[in-house]
């Protein structure tokens, strides 16, 4: 199966300290919202991040794929 970057938002500004509650995934906090930008996850995965996020508590908003920039894959 194929591994995609998804951005899943939420409703509130999540602080710091969930950063190590979504492994492999970066918290970024926006006006009212926050954004968790994945690295490539499969959907096994994107399901557990959003059962994290149910049992978390909060209002989900949106789910998107967001392309994924080849040209920095396996470089660096």
């Amino acid at each position: 199966m194929q591994s995609r970057r998804y951005s899943v938002t939420v409703r509130g500004r999540l602080s710091g300290r969930f950063d190590s509650a979504f492994p492999g995934v970066s918290v970024e906090p926006r006006r009212g919202q926050t954004h968790l930008v994945t690295e490539p996850f499969d959907q096994a995965q994107l399901h557990g991040l959003l059962n994290r996020v149910r049992d978390f508590g909060f209002d989900l908003i949106a789910v998107e794929e967001v392309p994924v920039d080849h040209s920095v894959v396996g470089h660096g």
